[in-house]
């Protein structure tokens, strides 16, 4: 597809059709497990429903600015002039994969994004509204990087309609594991719903792993790929029980807020705001990075045949 109107018509028919496929997505699934296993989260699948439409009102504003504004003034001044071309189309989904991988990474590895992020991460059961659960205070943070993409002489319509196809694939990894779970060959060229399912356990193995959302390449690049080896246990560290709405928003920055009050050196707290999550004054052991190095060693030194 090459020509603008064509192209421009593709993508308000993905528009209109990305609410209604949710929808179903939800009541087909919802269906399926209460039928199939007596068994329906409600709590949380409030929490997640009304977070995730409470994330788009709050953000409605600003991302309709970003890309119907913001986006194609920076293409007005893009570096090259690449047109509609094939050429475009790769460039554009490889610079939107590695820029969703690398602002992924971000948010869980700099405290205070992970914050923001940590409200995705807290659902401690895995279904399609999973994917609806975003932090209401997350209005523009990384995004930014995303007009990285325009910069580089990528069309706004290639960028709308990779944007919106990822919303797509986005819920699908969600899906709850008891329908959709490995699809062995797909997972060596997209991540399936049994790669992205890891990346919601709070298993030590499965911590700041898999940040891909589209492709597992950059993960397997970078080293941050995991295959399943142990049954995923979802939630975070600290989450391990259903919470409502305002708790899910909010516990995570009061949890920093109390770091930052517990001292007084100015370099301490600047380090509470930007390094990991788990770091403390002269202690890494509560990150994932040291908490994987001491899994490992306590495995490799343990006895053989000792269970």
């Amino acid at each position: 597809m090459t020509d603008t109107a064509t192209l421009a018509h593709f993508f308000s028919k993905l528009k209109y059709w990305l609410p209604i496929f949710f929808i179903v997505l939800i009541v087909l699934e919802t269906a399926f497990l209460v039928i199939r296993f007596g068994k329906f989260h409600f709590k949380e699948t409030k929490v997640n429903v009304i977070t995730g439409l409470s994330a788009i009102l709050a953000q409605s504003v600003v991302k309709v600015y970003f890309l119907t504004g913001l986006y194609p003034a920076v293409y007005e001044h893009r570096l090259w002039d690449i047109g509609l071309t094939l050429p475009a189309w790769f460039l554009g989904f490889f610079m939107y994969t590695f820029i969703q991988f690398a602002t992924h990474y971000f948010y869980h590895k700099v405290r205070i994004f992970w914050c923001l992020h940590e409200v995705h991460h807290s659902a401690i059961h895995m279904n399609t509204t999973t994917g609806l659960r975003n932090s209401i205070f997350d209005i523009v943070s990384l995004d930014i990087f995303f007009l990285l993409i325009p910069l580089a002489g990528v069309n706004p319509l290639i960028y709308f309609i990779l944007y919106t196809l990822n919303k797509f694939w986005g819920s699908l990894i969600h899906i709850n594991e008891t329908i959709v779970s490995r699809i062995p060959f797909l997972e060596y060229i997209l991540v399936t719903p049994s790669i992205h399912h890891l990346h919601h356990a709070r298993n030590i193995a499965y911590l700041d792993k898999n940040y891909g959302e589209i492709i597992p390449w950059y993960d397997k690049l970078f080293g941050t790929y995991a295959k399943t080896k142990e049954q995923p246990v979802y939630g975070t560290l600290l989450v391990q029980q259903e919470l409502g709405f305002w708790e899910t928003q909010v516990h995570e920055f009061r949890r920093l807020w109390t770091d930052l009050r517990g001292v007084k050196n100015w370099k301490h707290k600047i380090g509470y705001v930007f390094m990991p999550p788990g770091w403390h004054p002269g202690d890494k052991s509560g990150t994932a990075y040291s908490l994987q190095k001491t899994q490992k060693r306590v495995l490799k030194n343990k006895p053989a045949g000792d269970s």
